[in-house]
């Protein structure tokens, strides 16, 4: 806004765009022009993430394994390296060393250019460009240049209110004129002021100075008249800046506007090429050239050990130590090549299956693969056949190659669906030469070796309801590097909706799903017919509890006879009701919880196959302090017994931490077992968090006792 006299005028820019600042101090209006940061020389290179070792000791271990004093020790690095403050990459390592004669000792390294800081760094530059070429508007610049010159006039008139009280200065003149002089001088001048003779000097003054009041009188006159005359022409550039300034908000208004509404749109984009779109739809278009264009349309890139999702008929959820390359603009295309495991290499480890696996992968289409895409895949390689026993033979393995073809169709993030279709080589464990293996891919007449997937999800609107399914049928001699199972006959599907009622103060999940769990190394204790159901109901009313109830099946893994592992399904349901509020100053949650789990005694090797837990918990949070306290029932097949728990964690200063804790565990009609807990955290610039931890509980055994379990941490964490 421009001042009227005494009110501040600043010119209030978008997206920091350059513009001067007028302000009022006293009677003068001031312009200061704001600093405009040059940008500087960009890094070459800078490193930002941060380092965690953690080391990890447990006294006893009985899932899914039995094994005593279990020592691990971990580090991992998560570092983000921007190249030239344009091209960020992220770089993870992961370091695992243990005494387990079943995990695994590695190391992973893989790095991937990191396409989502790259996106907001190319929807933050989106939007500079906009408010740059926005707020450069000829009519803004005119209006805003008309201002200015204005402002200035302003101010060269109102510089003059500075000078003293116009009488005053009449009369200081005369007095310096009159007496600058020495004597001599002065008697000259009152000479020449041709006064009447034989006056002495002190009545020449006088007479002199009733001469020189009347001329006074008019220069007060003329000061007075000339001061009006500078006041309208002040009051009249002033109104004609309020109405440049009107003329300017409402351009500015408008631009503000465009800009915001821009502003939504660049925060839903979910791609580059997407940006792209909303950059050329408003007149600014994507001027990058080159190497920069290339990565505008990258996917994915991605070398050393990365996770690969390409489909589920090909290769889903696959650990590949290689590379891959993922390129869409117009056409589609995809590249991994690399050894392969599937992410579960604990429990199998200490034999070679995991070692020598491996896929090659191309992948090629047109469209959008975010909203309409046909896409042609072509995949071979070699995996092991997972069975359930853990010493297979290094040379139990089979090669693989296939062929797929994927349609997708894309809505928006909410409505979708794909089709695919995708035929295989026959399972074998010699080289396709020798079996005469690729006729398989061209019998159409076999369907042994095809598989079909169908998968989808919508938002119906007026209800708000959420659906989303799939559904995948493969016939027994299909194989990938997405399913383990062979020689079956499979068929798997699951639906799901998600609804919220009364303006999502409830909300409902339920699902069905059949012969989802597909852990290629279990023996399944339930048929693969099995429908699965699950739900859940949460209640969430402002100022009230917040009630959630759910029923659903869960999946318990376990080794017997020492290299055989079997899977065991079961249903959980849960049931909370928790409460934060305050008592006073003081914040407090409470929380009720109950659980139920359930399976057969025949089906599972557990002594707690079945079970319920009641909980009752409190919180007191305070500034510095919190308190909980903690009530249990556990009533188990076998065993029935409380659990009461009493703790504080107390902030001592901003770098110390403290916590402890007292556990009592008394069995029905039984013995009575102390545990605890003790916790201290440092947190220090210099080295980083350094995390303590100590737990003291107990496990249920068959002889109506419980087994005590020692556990120890130690985590180091520094950022950078």
């Amino acid at each position: 806004m421009v001042p009227v006299l005494d009110t501040i005028w600043s010119n209030n820019t978008i997206c920091k765009a350059p513009s001067p600042i007028h302000f009022k101090t006293g009677d003068k209006v001031v312009q200061v022009a704001q600093r405009q940061t040059t940008p500087g020389k960009p890094l070459p290179i800078s490193i930002h993430g941060n380092v965690q070792y953690d080391f990890l000791y447990r006294s006893f271990i009985d899932t899914p394994y039995s094994q005593k004093d279990y020592q691990q020790h971990t580090v991992r690095t998560n570092l983000t390296i921007t190249v030239r403050d344009q091209y960020p990459i992220r770089l993870n390592t992961a370091l695992r060393l243990s005494n387990s004669p079943w995990f695994t000792n590695f190391f992973d390294v893989g790095a991937q250019f990191d396409q989502s800081t790259y996106l907001n760094h190319a929807k933050q530059a989106l939007l500079e460009k906009a408010s740059r070429k926005l707020m450069a508007l000829p009519d803004l610049d005119q209006l805003q240049q008309q201002i200015r010159d204005q402002a200035d006039k302003i101010n060269a008139l109102k510089k003059k209110f500075k000078s003293p009280d116009p009488n005053q200065q009449v009369i200081k003149d005369r007095e310096m004129e009159l007496f600058r002089l020495d004597k001599g001088s002065a008697e000259t001048q009152l000479a020449d002021l041709s006064l009447p003779s034989g006056l002495d000097g002190f009545d020449r003054i006088v007479l002199n100075k009733g001469k020189a009041a009347l001329t006074d009188n008019e220069k007060l006159q003329q000061i007075q008249r000339e001061a009006n005359r500078r006041q309208q022409t002040i009051d009249s550039l002033e109104a004609a800046v309020r109405q440049l300034q009107g003329k300017y908000d409402s351009l500015q208004h408008s631009v503000g506007s465009r800009l915001s509404k821009l502003r939504q749109q660049v925060n839903k984009a979910k791609s580059l090429q997407e940006l792209n779109q909303i950059g050329e739809s408003n007149e600014l278009p994507d001027e990058s050239t080159g190497f920069k264009k290339f990565l505008t349309n990258i996917k994915s890139i991605g070398v050393g050990r990365t996770m690969i999702n390409y489909s589920e008929l090909t290769a889903w959820n696959v650990a590949l130590t290689g590379g891959h390359i993922e390129y869409n603009k117009n056409i589609y295309a995809a590249v991994a090549v690399g050894k392969i495991d599937y992410g579960f290499r604990d429990f199998f480890n200490k034999n070679t299956r995991q070692n020598g696996q491996q896929l090659a992968m191309v992948r090629f289409g047109v469209g959008d693969i975010d909203r309409k895409a046909l896409i042609f895949s072509v995949f071979s390689g070699r995996k092991y056949s997972y069975g359930s026993v853990v010493s297979d033979s290094v040379n139990n393995y089979v090669n693989v190659m296939g062929y797929a073809l994927e349609a997708i169709l894309k809505k928006d993030n909410n409505t979708g669906a794909s089709v695919e279709v995708a035929k295989t080589t026959i399972p074998m464990s010699g080289s396709f030469k020798e079996n005469n293996g690729l006729n398989s891919l061209v019998n159409f007449s076999d369907q042994s070796n095809l598989a079909i997937s169908l998968k989808g999800q919508t938002v119906i609107q007026p209800t708000d309801t959420r659906l989303s399914g799939f559904f995948r049928k493969s016939g027994e001699h299909f194989q990938s590097f997405s399913l383990f199972s062979y020689n079956t006959d499979q068929t798997a599907w699951m639906i799901k909706a998600d609804q919220s009622l009364f303006k999502n103060r409830i909300g409902i999940v339920a699902s069905l799903r059949r012969n989802d769990f597909t852990n290629p190394f279990t023996e399944k204790t339930f048929k693969t017919s099995t429908v699965f159901k699950s739900f859940q109901v949460t209640i969430r009313v402002p100022k009230y509890p917040v009630l959630s109830v759910g029923y659903y099946p869960g999946s318990q893994l376990y080794i017997i006879d020492k290299d055989r592992i079997r899977e065991n399904a079961y249903y959980v349901m849960n049931a909370s009701l928790m409460h934060q509020y305050k008592a006073g100053s003081v914040r407090m949650l409470s929380s009720l919880l109950y659980n139920r789990y359930a399976s057969k005694g025949t089906d599972t090797g557990f002594i707690a196959y079945s079970g319920t837990n009641y909980m009752a918990a409190q919180s007191v949070i305070l500034p510095k302090l919190q308190l909980q306290g903690l009530y249990m029932f556990t009533d188990q097949e076998q065993m029935q017994y409380n659990t009461m728990e009493l703790s504080g964690d107390w902030t001592v200063l901003q770098t110390i931490r403290v916590g402890a804790g007292a556990k009592y565990n008394k069995i029905l009609e039984g013995a009575g077992y102390w545990g605890g807990r003790g916790q201290l955290t440092l947190t220090l610039k210099a080295i980083g968090m350094l995390q303590f931890q100590y737990d003291k509980s107990y496990l249920p055994t068959i002889y109506q006792t419980l087994f005590p379990v020692e556990m120890g941490r130690v985590t180091w964490t520094k950022f950078f």
